[in-house]
């Protein structure tokens, strides 16, 4: 690359003229700049606003789920039963009786010295059936060297019960081998579920010497080469009086929104307490609050105002990007008159549950208030916020108000798109100045050279006629 020896002719410094003239035409970009600085603040402004929007949104979402109102506690004596409970339970007291739980049926063999040796005959295969009182059957084929405890028990965990359909499911039944002495084991076969129909009422082989050791028929049970060990049985319980059986102990809907899992026998009656749970609710409530208040302080920020100087006509840099703007002016707008209009129901305004305005536009809650609210009518605080039919509710209202602003295509980017216009032909702009400058800055460095080779030539014949006169003057002596 060629050196710039501009100047060098005439003297002067004409790459220092060359850049101040530059300096100068680049004057031509700060408006430009400027115009773009503050378009792309004004769309980090509505990025802030629309986050601080969906936070809102979020919580506003929670409040839209009526059974968030109708929260539901229960107590009891966790040592015999535990419960489950939402928002159909009924509140109140309730007895619970628990005469028996429901057990899983478990048959055994008589002890065997050996668990590896095979049981059965010389036969090449076998089937060993295991009958339910379901109806539920299943069928396994033993090889010959299939026949010790522990491969029968190994089969029968592996077995898949062929379904009518020809798909196939697990097993109701499992087995396991006990270690009943020092050398000494039994085979114990289990229902997996629990109750009087998943009782097991045969298990028999086509293999006379296997049944004589694992046979079991129910109606037969004393004859039996298998023993039961553990009764078959539904669980049986009183809730409030009504007596109850059920296959397992964990009975759902026993009323309605109410489940329980009994635990325990007991001597006398259990009391069961359901309550209302109101703190899922105000827990709600205090983060919608402090969301819709992180809002208002996200446009204080964005709308800030702060004086300037008098007498200069730019706008203080500690200015918010979005002042003045009327997108964001509406968006406040729309949304403080939901609050204000009021709705139909009982409970018509939030400032009748303890939340209220405050002279900066942020909500305060009054927790006495709000508390005894959501105990004495949470059904009425309910319809305030996620209507009944006839009211559309605050929390309904609200979230598909800010939806439409913050959605896809919606007003937030409605504006953000326009503003991206903007931003691309102020480019446009800034790129066509610039070449422009460029351009001037070019033409004058043309000139410049010009200029300096002509002082350079006149400088040079100005010598040449200054030697000559002399010459001519040293002559005449």
């Amino acid at each position: 690359m060629a050196m710039s020896i501009l100047g060098i002719g005439s003297g002067i410094d004409l790459n220092e003229v060359l850049d101040q003239l530059e300096a100068v035409e680049k004057n031509r970009l700060t408006p430009i700049k400027a115009q773009q600085k503050a378009v792309n603040n004004k769309i980090s402004g509505f990025g802030k606003l629309k986050s601080a929007l969906s936070t809102f949104n979020s919580a506003t979402a929670k409040l839209q789920k009526k059974e968030l109102f109708q929260a539901r506690s229960a107590s009891g004596n966790d040592n015999y039963f535990t419960t489950n409970v939402n928002s159909k339970a009924q509140l109140g007291n309730y007895a619970v009786s628990v005469e028996q739980l429901a057990t899983a049926h478990s048959v055994a063999t008589n002890a065997i010295n050996d668990k590896t040796s095979a049981l059965g005959n010389d036969n090449e295969t076998r089937t060993l059936t295991i009958e339910q009182a379901n109806g539920q059957k299943l069928n396994i084929t033993l090889g010959k060297d299939d026949t010790s405890l522990e491969s029968i028990a190994n089969a029968i965990n592996q077995a898949k019960v062929i379904n009518e359909d020809g798909s196939t499911s697990e097993t109701t039944v499992n087995a396991t081998i006990v270690r009943s002495g020092t050398d000494s084991y039994q085979l114990v076969i289990t229902s997996k579920e629990t109750g009087e129909q998943q009782a097991i009422t045969s298990i028999s082989s086509d293999d006379d010497k296997l049944n004589s050791l694992i046979g079991f028929n129910a109606n037969q049970a004393d004859s039996s080469a298998m023993s039961e060990v553990a009764k078959a049985q539904d669980a049986k319980f009183s809730f409030n009086g009504i007596t109850i059986n059920s296959s397992s102990n964990t009975v759902k809907e026993v009323i309605s929104g109410v489940d329980i899992t009994l635990k325990a026998v007991t001597t006398t009656a259990q009391n069961l307490t359901i309550s209302a749970d109101n703190d899922k609710a105000q827990e709600a409530l205090k983060e919608w609050v402090d969301a819709f208040n992180q809002l208002q302080s996200t446009i204080s920020s964005l709308t800030q105002f702060t004086a300037g100087d008098a007498n200069s006509d730019e706008l203080n840099n500690s200015n918010g990007p979005l002042i003045g703007d009327s997108t964001l002016r509406n968006i406040d707008q729309s949304i403080r008159s939901i609050f204000s209009k009021g709705q139909t129901g009982e409970l018509s305004v939030l400032a009748q549950i303890g939340i209220n305005m405050d002279s900066n536009g942020k909500l305060v809650i009054k927790e006495n208030e709000l508390e005894k609210a959501l105990k004495e009518n949470s059904e009425a605080v309910a319809i305030l916020f996620t209507g009944d039919g006839e009211t559309t509710g605050i929390a309904n209202e609200v979230f598909a108000k800010v939806s439409s602003f913050i959605d896809n295509d919606g007003m937030i980017d409605t504006a953000t798109n326009g503003l991206n216009s903007t931003l691309k032909s102020l480019d446009k702009r800034y790129d066509q100045v610039n070449n422009s400058i460029d351009q001037t800055i070019e033409r004058y460095r043309v000139q410049f050279t010009k200029l300096d080779i002509l002082i350079n030539e006149l400088n040079g014949m100005s010598n040449y006629l200054t030697t000559q006169f002399e010459m001519m003057a040293n002559l005449k002596k």
